[in-house]
């Protein structure tokens, strides 16, 4: 069995977990654990939770959220903690009702808390609800607590997120109507734009908004590939020959296959070459990691400078068979 399979059967057994137990799992060492756990993030098989435990996030698979709520106590700040009860026992919160603490704490809540809108006679105000509610439990208590509102208007018109599946497929909002008033249903998730305004010692709101008019698109500019171009010029000099080359990120990431001239004759190698103003630990990892997968020797190639933390992890000897070169 694959190292990978092997952890996602750990994981679909014992819940969350951290990479230090995996590494075990898999008797490697807990970096290249780490490794292949953000490899399956980015395949989206498994997910990392916000909470940490000392400093290291959970991972866990899809449909085992629920479990997550176990590592909230302890981990947490005790007042948002506080908060996060509140919501659990309240299911779901208004924002203009709430004191400044709570809302900032709501925002770093984001595993147990999540945000949606709902527009009330034209005006979007923001509501939060405990992350293990329903759709249907969510529509149904914004109902109750707005009935007072509901009463008031004749003519009021409540819209209520729905599902984000749903949002992606319709691309509309669709009516659906209940005594009165006329309920709307739009997208949970749209944009989760966090950005906090302070205004006289309370938060006012969100910036996000429901149903605004998409953006014109620009115009699409062409950028050259100079990175390849830079890179073939630098192997050049060094006798290095190109077998394979794929673009990952245009003039920001390329994976290649090189053979390597040295004394004892050519060693191919696969090479990660990065463009970015400072590679860090993860970056060195995750090429290690993709190394080990295709068995052979790593070439690391940076153009600017690398983390502190990084170069730590390289002096202290963690990757082996790795050369790290920055392009000059």
């Amino acid at each position: 069995m694959l190292d990978q399979d092997r952890i996602l059967q750990y994981i679909g057994s014992i819940g969350p977990t951290t990479p230090s137990k995996i590494a075990k799992v898999i008797n490697t060492d807990t970096l290249l654990a780490s490794a292949h756990l953000s490899d399956l993030a980015s395949q989206k098989k498994v997910k990392i939770s916000s909470v940490k435990i000392g400093g290291t996030p959970l991972y866990y698979l899809p449909g085992q959220e629920e479990r997550l709520y176990q590592f909230a106590q302890g981990n947490i700040n005790p007042k948002d903690h506080e908060v996060l009860e509140m919501l659990k026992v309240q299911r779901v919160l208004r924002e203009v009702e709430l004191e400044l603490l709570p809302r900032v704490a709501l925002r770093g809540l984001k595993d147990f808390a999540i945000p949606f809108n709902v527009t009330i006679g034209g005006q979007t105000e923001l509501f939060w609800k405990f992350y293990l509610v329903s759709e249907a439990e969510r529509d149904q208590m914004v109902k109750q607590m707005l009935t007072p509102v509901e009463e008031k208007r004749e003519e009021g018109r409540v819209e209520l997120p729905m599902s984000e599946a749903q949002g992606a497929a319709a691309g509309v909002q669709e009516e659906v109507t209940f005594g009165v008033t006329q309920i709307g249903l739009g997208g949970e998730h749209i944009e989760k734009q966090r950005s906090l305004v302070e205004q006289e010692g309370e938060i006012r709101g969100y910036s996000e908004k429901v149903g605004q008019r998409a953006k014109p698109k620009r115009k699409r500019v062409v950028v050259a590939e100079t990175f390849l171009e830079d890179i073939e010029d630098h192997f050049k000099k060094l006798k290095i020959i190109i077998e394979q080359k794929e673009t990952v990120k245009k003039n920001g990431e390329l994976n290649l296959f090189v053979k390597v001239p040295s004394v004892v004759g050519t060693i191919r190698y696969f090479c990660k070459a990065k463009n970015k103003s400072k590679c860090d630990e993860k970056d060195l990892s995750l090429a290690y990691m993709e190394a080990q997968i295709k068995k052979l020797p790593l070439l690391f190639l940076y153009t600017d400078e690398l983390a502190k933390k990084a170069q730590e992890m390289l002096d202290s000897g963690a990757f082996e068979n790795m050369v790290v070169r920055k392009m000059e």
